[in-house]
């Protein structure tokens, strides 16, 4: 009769110690790949920040390109003028 009973709970197959060990591995990987993930996500929105404000000082540059080539314009038409009054 003793055969029988341990036959059967071998046959039975999860015990609470592989449910244990399965739990404990899930924890370990999830341990392992959350803080990586969590950091990948973190880099990833403070480059696109990055790339917003390197967008808005290309644009000043630029508009201060055209702002001094209009000044020097001006002052050009400025100094003509003085000199044709003269």
């Amino acid at each position: 009769m003793q055969n029988k009973t341990k036959s059967n709970k071998e046959e039975n197959g999860v015990t609470w110690s592989m449910i244990i060990i399965t739990l404990f591995s899930i924890s370990l990987v999830l341990l392992l790949t959350l803080p990586n993930i969590y950091l990948d996500n973190q880099i990833y929105y403070e480059s696109r920040e990055i790339a917003h404000y390197r967008n808005i000082a290309q644009t000043l540059k630029e508009e201060q390109s055209i702002i001094l080539h209009k000044l020097e314009a001006i002052k050009y038409q400025e100094n003509i003028e003085n000199e044709e009054s003269e």
